[in-house]
């Protein structure tokens, strides 16, 4: 029996949603709903009746959604047709997020230690200095802190590979500080995005997010000195520092002259 439109879309669901965190499940399910509402022809007509014009009217159709569901539907629609073989999927462009200054940053920190009820300091200091995603710190237990670092375990990472990220200064007390207010998970509470976007405004720096400090970690380390194979493995990228490069190439070049200067031949 020949395979249809609909049996294809299936096997790429099956596919490539096995072992993926439920994030990644439900974005390839939201792919497979856009691919069956927005296809042109007969969902169960045979795969090799499938022409190059219908691939090209979904194409347009589609065309508006943002490069990470334009290539996801690409992936789908190649997989199940050699017909779309001539689509082609579009660069994804890293987010710009702002930068704030060791000033900015302590003003924003006075700003939110003035809600003690809702923990955010404490909350936005972990994140800066350890570069956890939210995700992540959200289910930290104490078990998962050492004396000298935090052992992120697999379970809560987003590629499911666990890392060890080492204390920098100030990350011990401020530990010492949540262990005071929370139970057997590290972070008192889920999030505090109400009180960060009103300490932002508060402070006067840009409207920030809780993965900004992830951002912020990476660039203080940056600027500190760290190699970046070094800031990739905190961070739990598995490239080596190659996207750290690719994101961060601007202080990577300011480092790079700093340390030439230090050269002597």
């Amino acid at each position: 029996m020949a395979r249809t439109f609909a049996g294809g879309l299936a096997q790429w669901l099956s596919l490539h949603s096995q072992g993926r965190k439920p994030r990644a499940v439900q974005f390839n399910i939201e792919i497979a709903v856009i691919v069956r509402r927005e296809w042109p022809g007969y969902l169960n007509g045979p795969v090799r009746g499938i022409t190059t014009e219908q691939v090209m009217e979904f194409a347009q159709r589609v065309s508006h959604y943002c490069p990470s569901r334009w290539n996801a539907l690409v992936s789908a629609l190649q997989f199940i047709t050699p017909e779309a073989r001539t689509l082609r999927r579009r660069p994804l462009r890293a987010k710009e997020r702002a930068s704030l200054s060791q000033l900015e940053f302590a003003k924003l920190m006075a700003e939110l230690d003035k809600r003690p009820r809702s923990h955010a300091g404490l909350v936005i200091r972990l994140l800066a200095q350890t570069g956890l995603r939210i995700s992540e710190a959200r289910q930290l237990h104490w078990s998962d802190v050492d004396d000298e670092c935090i052992r992120v375990p697999g379970r809560i990472t987003k590629n499911s590979q666990p890392r060890v990220i080492p204390f920098i200064p100030g990350t011990a007390q401020t530990l010492e500080r949540l262990r005071a207010v929370s139970g057997k998970r590290v972070l008192p509470q889920s999030e505090c995005k109400r009180s960060l976007h009103k300490a932002c405004k508060l402070a006067e720096v840009p409207r920030l997010s809780h993965h900004d400090f992830r951002h912020l970690f990476a660039t203080r380390c940056i600027q500190s000195g760290v190699d970046l194979p070094t800031v990739a493995r905190w961070l739990g990228h598995q490239d080596g520092g190659a996207l750290l490069a690719k994101t961060y190439f601007h202080l990577v070049d300011e480092h790079s002259k700093r340390m030439a200067a230090k050269v002597v031949v």
